[in-house]
């Protein structure tokens, strides 16, 4: 019998140009909406030998995952790390970070960029209970002799304490240390009595989500076991690097247990709240890092993002969320649950925020056995741009913007709405040029992206969920890890020649823009 394949178009037929004939998929993800006692029923139905495998071929069969990884004939090879050619060109008001900068060196420089950056409240007005502050407001407050980080860390902890005693729990937190961040506080206030802080960052709050190695804690992944099998020796890369600038880190964020979801609802340590309406989601999996932002409680967090659960989070909560390129930062110390797509990412009040922090840990390490290392980071040179220097406004205006319409127009009309006044804002201001252009193959993606992640996850921690985790898992990580387990070496190898094609789509583009936008969530 000669097998029926998918045709799969060459490559160079697709057109990325507004033209194109690709055609964007309007998909309604087919997946029963099931809580309590009907979720659980569904869990054990999708657990059982032989009822599991009937089900786990319908789901994946009604949501195009057979269709497109079994059903269809690729002529690319996989790409298994995404690897791109570093274009040489002369990018103009940047600043270099060359790799072998300290970080408060690669800090300074991040503020030199910035140049004078407004306070967002003025320290001779400050009081006692808590504010929204940048990190410069914290530079400047402890500066002045205003407030000192010790105050600032009471001012934190009662803050959490009201948090844990609120109707209902926000749920901000997993693990904290009293002593720990009052201990570091001490140092940080020390540094500053004797004038030797150790960058903009000194004694500046700053928290970690609970995938992210970080003493005196266990890393529990939002789990109730893994941290008993997997013990923490050391701090993440990521958080030396804070700690060399003088942050005071004050404990492990709430996530989505295992990162499997995208709502912040951990059955083991509560939902996190949006601070905007506690009836809301935060997001996730990096929920509790930008709740915690959101609420003023740190000027930036710490999260990692495999599929979004930096920047989906952030849009939630109406913060910063930053996911760098694969290589940029290193994952030294966080939970490997996705090596080619989870990066360690930030999330924080400002952009000039985001900036600070991503100069702070910024840098790969000779055991990251990268195939292919990006080129040095720049950053923008803002503080042109605060001057009003026409030069940096024309900058400004000639980036090149991409949008895909129909992928933009995706979405509730609220979340529309805003993003289409945020672009006619950067053309009126800046005179920015939008480019109309077509994403070939954007389903087929997110579903690569999905085999990719879950076959990534399930291969780093399956042989140990399967004898211990399981049974102390939330129905909804086992569903999820049930789909992951399922996945074929067919379905994760065609995946990532999928991931081919969309690198050759995404260079296209970037070779007519310099931003592709897009709502983030709704």
């Amino acid at each position: 019998m000669t097998a029926k394949w998918l045709s799969i178009r060459a490559l160079e037929q697709h057109s990325i140009e507004e033209d194109s004939d690709a055609k964007y998929m309007y998909v309604s993800v087919k997946a029963p909406r099931l809580v309590g006692i009907s979720l659980r029923m569904f869990m054990w139905a999708m657990e059982a030998p032989i009822l599991g495998h009937f089900l786990l071929k319908y789901l994946k069969n009604e949501n195009l995952i057979t269709k497109v990884f079994i059903g269809s004939h690729f002529l690319e090879p996989p790409m298994h790390i995404p690897q791109y050619p570093a274009v040489d060109f002369e990018e103009l008001a940047v600043i270099k970070l060359e790799p072998d900068l300290s970080p408060p060196e690669r800090v300074a420089l991040a503020l030199d960029c910035l140049g004078p950056t407004p306070l967002r409240h003025k320290t001779e007005d400050h009081k006692e209970h808590f504010q929204h502050w940048a990190i410069c407001d914290y530079a400047k407050a402890y500066t002045s002799g205003k407030a000192t980080p010790t105050k600032v860390a009471e001012q934190f902890l009662l803050a959490i304490e009201e948090s844990h005693q609120s109707t209902p729990v926000m749920g901000f937190f997993i693990n904290y240390n009293r002593e720990d961040i009052m201990k570091q506080a001490s140092d940080s206030t020390d540094r500053f009595v004797k004038g030797q802080q150790l960058s903009v960052l000194d004694g500046v709050p700053i928290a970690v989500k609970d995938e992210i190695d970080c003493l005196p804690y266990p890393t529990t992944g939002g789990t109730k076991w893994i941290h008993k099998v997997r013990h923490v020796m050391d701090d993440a890369t990521c958080v030396k690097r804070l700690r060399a600038c003088g942050a005071v880190i004050v404990g492990k964020t709430n996530m989505h247990e295992l990162g499997a979801g995208a709502t912040g609802i951990n059955p083991h340590y509560g939902a996190t709240r949006n601070p905007y309406d506690w009836k809301k989601y935060s997001g996730g999996s990096s929920g509790g890092s930008a709740a915690v932002v959101a609420a003023g409680l740190c000027p930036a967090a710490l999260g990692v993002d495999g599929g979004g659960s930096v920047r989906m989070p952030a849009a939630l909560c109406g913060v910063v969320g930053f996911k760098s390129n694969f290589g940029r930062i290193t994952s030294f110390g966080v939970l490997p649950l996705n090596w080619t797509v989870g990066m360690v990412g930030v999330l924080a009040a400002t952009v000039e925020d985001a900036i600070i922090v991503y100069a702070a840990i910024l840098g790969h390490l000779p055991e990251d056995r990268i195939v292919s290392l990006p080129p040095p980071a720049n950053l923008p040179v803002i503080r042109d741009l605060e001057d009003g220097k026409p030069e940096a406004a024309k900058l400004i205006g000639g980036l090149r913007l991409a949008k895909y319409t129909e992928w933009f127009d995706d979405s509730d009309d609220a979340v529309k709405n805003s993003c289409y006044r945020a672009l006619d804002l950067l053309k009126q201001v800046y005179g920015c040029q939008v480019k109309e252009i077509t994403v070939p193959e954007i389903e087929e993606m997110r579903l690569a992206h999905y085999v990719t992640i879950g076959s990534e996850c399930y291969t780093s921690i399956g042989l140990t969920y399967e004898k211990i985790g399981m049974a102390n898992s939330g129905a909804d990580t086992r569903v999820a890890l049930a789909i992951y387990s399922s996945f074929s070496n067919c379905e994760f190898i065609n995946a990532q020649r999928m991931r081919y094609r969309q690198m050759h789509y995404h260079m296209e583009i970037f070779k007519k823009a310099d931003i592709i936008v897009t709502p983030t969530t709704g």
